[in-house]
Formats: structure tokens, C-alpha cells, sequence
């Protein structure tokens, strides 16, 4: 779920006349986290990775992607539609989530600077060192705990190809919220791409709310689709807010920025469990209903995510949105293995319509350029 799980990774595209050098936070499908890079520096990168890589590691990287998002929305799917006699409690697997992913960094950093007591000092530097840069991911850090609980209760709700296809909805809402908030230009080729991407997702739930009962368990679609347009909802807007206010910020890795974060994911996604849940934790423990299940769940939930985020330099547009769009249509099939999912011809309409959007959003400029090609002028 990347995602995301996310489990979604978010490209804000800017209107083809601008050359400014603006930026462009990546979100991952799994985590919604974004990996701020400079837009230029990242197109750059982008395109020297992908000449300098061998084709062997790029199609690896692309396998990668496709099964990371595929993967994740059936596993957290299956973690919280199976019957079970203790069914564990989303909040807590965030909590845990959160926890791993901060492990995870620090051990990268401790790789990177060649030492534990270098490690630490640089952490210590960049954290407390510098505080105001420190609180300027505390609301996105909160928000993206938030949307991780959302997303938990759509996948509860929500058939896992269902639930991938409507998460798709970030695209719009990141756009939406980079027109009214950054106040970029969309081309007229990116706004039909976004009504297009509403109309399939909009498809997709009439065939979601017309099912009567889930094999596994009572659904509740209503539910799973509203709590999947609020993540949605949240994840654009915090996508966006963090790029503004990271605008002329110094440089720091993804890893580094992903432990400033934790300082304020950790205790707002514990707190979050103990609101929500405080009775059968104080009752049963937080690992209730916790197995193997759960646990790779939250592993994945946390490496995939990370892993996206270091994919990301090696894999261009067009690799990344043939992943999702391949894993579409692999949580269909193994949603109608796993879950006894059978999809109507809505469905199939409207992930197709999801799809196209996908590539026609992301691929503005190169059809625009289809379209508006000057010929040659003839010599006389």
C-alpha cells in the first residue's frame, strides 16, 4: 500500500512554458513520503541514470516496482480480510511501521557515514541542530500518520483492486492542490487527463457499492471509498504543503528526512493507537492479533516504501506509471483468487479509463508536442 502504501508515488508536473527550477516531492506509494529533489536536478538524474544504468538493473528495478505495489495492496488486503479469531489492530501496525522505517534510516545512515558515533553526531546535528528545518515536517509528518490509518480502514473495506484503483485519486488531488496552493498551470491535456482519472474511479465504486458481501468479511464500501478520498484528500495536500515550505531549504537525504519525520510520526501514530484503541490495548496488549501475516505486512509496508524512494533515480515517467499500471491489473487477478473478485465490465471500463489517465497526465508535453508539431517549412 506505495504505499501503500503508498500503499502511491505522486509526479507534479509544471505547465510546459515554465523552465523555473521548481520542486517536485515524490511520494511513495506505500508511505506518502516525499523525496525532495530540485525538478531540474531530478529530470537530469533522471535521464543520466537511465542512459548510464544497465538494462539488466533498470528491468529489475521495473519488476520491482510493479510487484512492491501489487504486493502491498494484496498483502495489507489480506492482513485485514481474512477470518481470524484475533484480528490485530490497524493503529498499532502503523505505530510499528513508523518504528521499523526509523530503524531502517538509522542503519543507512550509520552505513553511509562509516561509523556509529559519526552517525549519531550527524543525526544529532541535523535534527536538533537545526530545529526550525526539524519543525517544518511536524504537519506533514502527522498527516501522512493519519492518511496510513486511512488507508488501513479502506483496504478494510474495499476489494484490493478497488482499493488500488481509487487510491489513484492523489493524482488529482495533488494537482488540484498545486493549482490552488503553488498556483502552477495545468495544460488543457492534464486537466482531461484528471477528469478522466475521476470519471474511471468514479466507475469503479458502481460496481464496488452494487456487491452485497465480501467472502471474508462484512464490507462496508461507503466507508472504504470515503476513507480512501480523505487519504487521498490529505496526501495531496501534504505533498504540496511540504514543497512549499521546503522551497530554498538545504539539501538533505532521504534518509535523514525520513528520521526528522519520525521524531513527530512515532509519537502522534502512538498516540493515534491509544485514542483509537486504548480499551483493547489496555485489555489485550498492543501485539494483539499480531502474526507472520501482520508482520510482513508491516514490513513491507515500511521497505517498500523506502525502496521506491531510492528506485525512484533509476526509473523514469514512463517505467513508473507502466509499474502501476501493472499492478493494477495483478491485484485484479489475484484479488479474484485471493477474494473470489469478479469484475464486471464497469470495472474493466473504468480501471482502463484510470490507466490511460496515468500516462496521459505524466506525458502532457509529449502529446501536446504530437499535436502541435510545426512541419518543416518547404523550400521553394
Amino acid at each position: 500500500m506505495s504505499s501503500p502504501i503508498e500503499h502511491g508515488s505522486r509526479d507534479t508536473s509544471v505547465d510546459t512554458d515554465s523552465r523555473e527550477s521548481s520542486t517536485e516531492p515524490l511520494l511513495t506509494p506505500s508511505l506518502g513520503r516525499p523525496s525532495l529533489l530540485p525538478k531540474v536536478k531530478m529530470e537530469m538524474l533522471r535521464e543520466t541514470s537511465a542512459s548510464t544504468t544497465p538494462l539488466a538493473v533498470r528491468m529489475g528495478i521495473l519488476v520491482w516496482l510493479t510487484l512492491q505495489n501489487s504486493v502491498h495492496t494484496l498483502l495489507i488486503r489480506y492482513s485485514r480480510a481474512r477470518h481470524v479469531e484475533k484480528m490485530f489492530l490497524s493503529s498499532v501496525a502503523v505505530f510499528f511501521t513508523e518504528l521499523l522505517k526509523l530503524f531502517i534510516c538509522i542503519v543507512v545512515i550509520i552505513y553511509e557515514e562509516r561509523g556509529v558515533t559519526q552517525a549519531f553526531s550527524q543525526i544529532l546535528h541535523q535534527v536538533f541542530g537545526n530545529p526550525w528545518d526539524t519543525m517544518k515536517v511536524c504537519i506533514p509528518a502527522m498527516i501522512y500518520t493519519i492518511q496510513n490509518n486511512l488507508f488501513y480502514l479502506g483496504a478494510t473495506h474495499l476489494e484490493a483492486a478497488t482499493f488500488m484503483v481509487t487510491s489513484q485519486l492523489k493524482i488529482f488531488t495533488t494537482a488540484i492542490f498545486s493549482v490552488m496552493i503553488l498556483h502552477k498551470r495545468l495544460s488543457t491535456t492534464q486537466w482531461f487527463a484528471l477528469a478522466t482519472l475521476f470519471t474511471g474511479v468514479s466507475i469503479v465504486q458502481l460496481q464496488q457499492t452494487s456487491a452485497s458481501e465480501s467472502t471474508f468479511t462484512q464490507q462496508r464500501p461507503l466507508i472504504g471509498f470515503s476513507a480512501v478520498l480523505v487519504a487521498s484528500l490529505l496526501s495531496g495536500f501534504a505533498g504540496i504543503y511540504f514543497e512549499k515550505i521546503l522551497k530554498g531549504s538545504a539539501p538533505v537525504s532521504v534518509w535523514m528526512r525520513n528520521v526528522q519525520m519520525a521524531i513527530f510520526a512515532i509519537p502522534s501514530s502512538l498516540l493515534a493507537s491509544l485514542v483509537q484503541d486504548w480499551r483493547m490495548i489496555s485489555n489485550e496488549g498492543m501485539l494483539y492479533g499480531f502474526d507472520s501475516v501482520v508482520w510482513t505486512t508491516v514490513f513491507w509496508y515500511c521497505v517498500g516504501g523506502l525502496s521506491v524512494a531510492v528506485c525512484i533515480k533509476y526509473a523514469d515517467n514512463i517505467a513508473k506509471n507502466f509499474a502501476t499500471s501493472v499492478a493494477i491489473i495483478i491485484s485484479t487477478i489475484g484479488s479474484i483468487y485471493l477474494f473470489d473478485f469478479m469484475p464486471d465490465i464497469k470495472f474493466l471500463f473504468g480501471t482502463v479509463l484510470v490507466i490511460a489517465s496515468i500516462f496521459l497526465y505524466s506525458s502532457s508535453s509529449i502529446v501536446l508536442n504530437i499535436f502541435t508539431r510545426e512541419e518543416p517549412p518547404h523550400s521553394s
